[in-house]
């Protein structure tokens, strides 16, 4: 009998040669249905290490959270007030300027900017893994500006660095997880992205209120310090991740890429088949150009940026930044104590990890479109519900308002916040992923920016004044978010790397995705089927 060469090893040996011998093709599409075929707790339970490395992304981004609340809420507690605000000789009491609360709210989602673009044009030219060491890093050093600040201008300086290093961390934890995620679970791990922002908010908000009473600096200090349990331990796991795969293959470096893939799955023939699933969807992609942005709006890609930009925009535009960095002031302003405003918030972020552990869950069994469209509707209703409450000058309306404000936090999580990273995730081309999400988390950014400059003037008592009726405006945006949703979002669920691009290209509408039947599954269905006979025939030759 003749020894064949494996066409594996020959193609890594020759990294510079074009795939593909007609074996490989067959192989990776017939592991592509395979993967297809597999249910999601069989897919959770095959792969542990690879869950393990994903954990190690989520934990990263638990950093985000903690430090938009954290810096938020520590404006509330009256140490650090006293410390750093104005004395109003009218109420007995201090206060930070509104100024500065849009300051500080803003200038670090502003820097996030700066953040997800350095980490994206980095990414391509030295890989994920340093960058997100450096970011880890950037975040570390920060947090120790801020500890240490005598004033609230250090205070600002060490947030916007902070922001810096933050906006990195989404940005390359998003693409790293969306690209090494396996299909039947990939919106749930994703989606965990999201949950990962809502655990920070819940712990600092357990701290402000148990510390909110001190009258020491460690009243905030403490809240501030705990960031770096996060930051350090993510630090020492990013040291030891394995290289993202898809940076790898796109540097012609397949021996490396297959070491990669190794350390991610526990089946050698699952890390190979992933190497050729990667190189086909990168073949066969409508642009393997990675040098310019201009390439994220040219073609098929300017759609696929553009949803991704849709979907991120409605963090900011359901009110999210507002919700996040002013729920203490806002319980306050509606006539909450401090110390049951933190209660409040301490039962809002419970119900943040509820709706986006329900999300991650389901948006995987029925699909990211109608999770996306339905928190979309849902936030629509409760915000203008909001609004009506806050026109309404008794006492059953204020705590109607409260109610509803608290509830945003169900509501966006369970149908917009996971579903964001789901759909940001999946809907860029392989070679453009990282671009596409920091133009999104850039849009994004600018929006949360916009708002946290804008709404202390628009609800705070002495300038807009407008308190609950705030919900009006947002209430009022989420309603064409739901439109724009109806019409543009597709449906991922299940679709493979190398589906999505074909879809793209073939110009299918969003509303045909879910039912649309690819080249490239048939493709798989056909290679799995033709291995299994050749196993088959195999297995009946051995017996005889």
């Amino acid at each position: 009998m003749t020894k064949v060469e494996d066409p594996q090893v020959e193609r890594v040996e020759n990294a510079g040669a074009k795939l593909r011998p007609e074996l490989d093709e067959m192989q990776g599409r017939a592991i592509q249905q395979q993967e297809h075929n597999r249910g999601y707790l069989e897919t959770l339970r095959r792969d542990p290490k690879l869950l393990f490395w994903i954990g190690v992304m989520l934990w990263a981004l638990i950093v985000r959270g903690f430090e938009g609340t954290a810096a938020g809420t520590v404006i509330s507690i009256p140490a650090f007030k006293e410390r750093f605000g104005k004395y109003e000789a009218s109420t007995g009491s201090y206060y930070i300027e509104t100024s500065w609360q849009s300051a500080l709210s803003g200038g670090g989602n502003a820097s996030a900017i700066a953040g997800a673009w350095i980490a994206s044009f980095l990414s391509d030219v030295i890989g994920l893994k340093p960058v997100l060491i450096g970011a880890a890093a950037l975040n570390i050093a920060s947090v120790g500006i801020e500890f240490a600040t005598t004033s609230v201008q250090m205070f600002f300086a060490g947030k916007v660095v902070n922001y810096v290093a933050i906006g990195a961390l989404l940005n390359l934890c998003t693409a790293y997880v969306a690209e090494i995620s396996p299909l039947a679970i990939r919106a749930s791990v994703i989606g965990f992205c999201n949950l990962s922002q809502c655990i920070g908010p819940f712990i600092a908000a357990l701290m402000a209120y148990r510390t909110e009473k001190w009258t020491t600096d460690w009243s905030w200090k403490s809240l501030i310090c705990t960031q770096w349990g996060f930051g350090v331990v993510a630090f020492i796991a990013l040291l030891f991740m394995p290289e993202s795969p898809v940076y790898l293959v796109k540097k012609g470096q397949l021996a490396a890429a297959r070491q990669s893939l190794g350390r991610l799955y526990s089946d050698p023939q699952d890390a190979d088949g992933h190497l050729v699933r990667i190189q086909l969807t990168l073949e066969e992609a409508e642009t393997q150009n990675t040098g310019s942005y201009l390439e994220c709006f040219r073609g098929t890609n300017r759609r696929r940026t553009l949803i991704a930009i849709m979907c991120f925009l409605a963090e900011g535009m359901s009110g999210l930044g507002f919700v996040s960095s002013y729920g203490a002031l806002m319980y306050e302003y509606l006539g909450i104590s401090s110390s049951k405003s933190f209660r409040i918030q301490i039962g809002a972020q419970i119900l943040s990890m509820s709706g986006a552990t329900i999300s991650f869950l389901v948006g995987d069994l029925y699909g990211r479109r109608p999770m996306y469209l339905g928190g979309c509707v849902c936030l629509c209703i409760l915000l203008l519900c909001m609004g009506i409450s806050g026109s309404v000058n008794t006492a059953a309306a204020t705590t109607a308002s409260v109610g509803f404000y608290a509830m945003f936090n169900f509501f966006y999580n369970a149908g917009v916040g996971s579903n964001v990273y789901a759909i940001a995730g999946e809907v860029p081309t392989s070679a453009l992923r990282t671009k596409t999400i920091a133009i999104a988390i850039t849009c994004s950014s600018a929006s949360n920016t916009m708002w946290s400059f804008t709404a202390p003037y628009m609800f705070n008592p002495g300038y807009g004044d407008l308190k609950a009726r705030i919900g009006f405006v947002f209430g009022s945006f989420m309603f064409i978010w739901a439109i724009l949703g109806f019409l543009f979002v597709p449906e991922t669920r299940l679709r493979t790397y190398e589906e999505l691009d074909e879809l793209f290209m073939n110009h299918v509408p969003a509303r045909e995705f879910r039912k649309y039947v690819t080249v490239a599954e048939t493709r798989a269905a056909e290679a799995f089927t033709i291995e299994h006979k050749s196993k088959a025939i195999e297995l009946e030759e051995e017996c005889v």
